[in-house]
């Protein structure tokens, strides 16, 4: 539950979930929260790539293998025991150090799979403002795909339908064309408009065979709705 994490404290939490110091229950409650706050799934993303950059300028140096024997007889005289298995391979001081952040960096990747892989999909109702003909349509960030699914009226005869993606004050770009045919259309969305999805408005026109010849809807807009996530 996310109870378990104090919400004034969850970014906080970056750099330890990001290196598995968290307990089950508090890794739980973190994830239900990257799954609600695209901010705090930045902040994150952020945090790793923190860690990342800190083998930037580490070179791996090897000392000779016997440079530890050679100090130890130094100071000690000479003493008989076992090497540990980092020892016989010539792992010692820095090289052992880049080994350890390599560790970090590994789980830190894998860490983002999360982010990657299990993003919430997101939702809207497309409807005219009489309720007369209502879409609903859900987006996979996964997959980037929308689906949309008529529920309500009809198309017009001789004509199509055309989507439209209107992300903040930008101008609508076109994600098809709806034929008459079908009640139901599955989408490819690109990278670009796919990060864009979430809270723009999507737009159903009405227009001649083929679509707009003009970039921009030319027909009656039948149908708005705002995109969110889904509860």
């Amino acid at each position: 539950m996310t109870d378990d994490i104090d919400p004034q404290e969850d970014r906080a939490l970056d750099a330890e979930y990001a290196l598995g110091l968290l307990s089950p229950a508090e890794e739980k409650a973190f994830e239900e929260l990257l799954a609600m706050d695209p901010a705090l799934r930045a902040e994150y993303a952020r945090c790793v790539e923190g860690f990342v950059g800190l083998t930037d300028n580490i070179g791996v140096v090897v000392p000779p293998a016997a440079l530890l024997d050679r100090i130890n007889t130094t100071l000690f005289g000479q003493i008989e025991k076992k090497k540990s298995l980092f020892a016989r391979f010539g792992f010692v001081g820095g090289a052992f150090a880049g080994f350890a952040v390599a560790i970090v960096i590994l789980f830190a990747f894998n860490q983002t799979n999360f982010l990657r892989n299990d993003l919430p999909n997101l939702v809207a109702e497309v409807a005219s403002e009489d309720a007369s003909f209502v879409v609903l349509a859900s987006f996979d960030p996964n997959a980037q795909t929308l689906l949309m699914n008529q529920t309500s009226g009809g198309p017009r005869l001789e004509r199509v339908r055309e989507i439209w993606l209107i992300a903040n004050d930008n101008p609508p770009v076109s994600l098809g064309i709806w034929t008459n045919n079908t009640a139901s259309i599955t989408l490819n969305v690109t990278d670009e408009l796919a990060n864009q999805m979430n809270g723009s408005l999507l737009a159903i026109s009405d227009e001649p065979k083929g679509g707009s010849q003009t970039g921009a809807p030319t027909g009656d807009v039948l149908a708005v709705g705002q995109v969110a996530l889904a509860i």
